[in-house]
């Protein structure tokens, strides 16, 4: 009996580490879902700009996310991009990849994009680690648009900044809606299996004793 308390106390820890460690960013490509996975705090756009190029400026803050790409342009309609054809977009004018911070805080954020040919690479970076996915497909702006949203489910952890990047020279991607939020604090579940692994050691350990 004392042996086998004792394994189903070394699994309670191991689940418990394993739930610390385990602790990921998800990916959520439906809005709607997203959307009811928080709190949205902002959701921002770049329709302002309107038709053609534009340059809102270097770095360029809207709505609790800074682009600082090599050099920031908005994509609309009437470009040789298509990107830009059914919403305008932000971009880098260089195709050296797309790139933001976040203001801190945030376990929630989500943008439609497009890019005009290829797939791209998606990196999100938090306060403790670096996500990329890699080869994801984005629908081409003249067609559609395609939501890319992500959740930190780490407890403390929270989005710093995110990076597009294509295939490269003359593969341009562009992003619009870009929303950030905060989800609810995940469930202090390793916690209390870390509780229950000690408390099984020590019922074992009693019962030993006692015997």
């Amino acid at each position: 009996m004392n042996t086998r308390l004792a394994h189903l106390a070394v699994a309670a820890l191991l689940a418990a580490a394993g739930t610390t460690a385990s602790a990921d960013v998800l990916l959520v490509t439906d809005r709607a879902a997203f959307n009811a996975l928080g709190t949205i705090a902002y959701n921002s756009n770049f329709d302002d700009f309107g038709a053609g190029f534009n340059v809102p400026g270097d770095p360029f803050t809207r709505g609790d996310v800074t682009y600082a790409s090599d050099m920031n342009i908005t994509v609309g309609a009437g470009t040789e991009f298509g990107i830009g054809s059914l919403r305008t977009l932000v971009s880098n004018n260089y195709f050296s990849g797309l790139a933001g911070t976040i203001a801190a805080g945030y376990s929630l954020f989500g943008f439609d994009a497009a890019v005009n040919e290829g797939p791209v690479d998606i990196t999100i970076t938090t306060n403790r680690a670096s996500y990329t996915f890699n080869g994801v497909a984005l629908a081409d702006g003249v067609s559609g648009l395609t939501f890319q949203g992500f959740q930190s489910t780490g407890a403390g952890e929270y989005f710093t900044g995110f990076r597009i990047d294509t295939l490269g020279d003359g593969y341009l991607p562009g992003m619009t809606d870009v929303a950030v939020g905060v989800s609810p604090v995940p469930e202090p579940a390793t916690g209390l299996l870390l509780l229950g692994g000690l408390g099984v050691l020590g019922l074992a350990r009693w019962r030993k004793v006692r015997s």
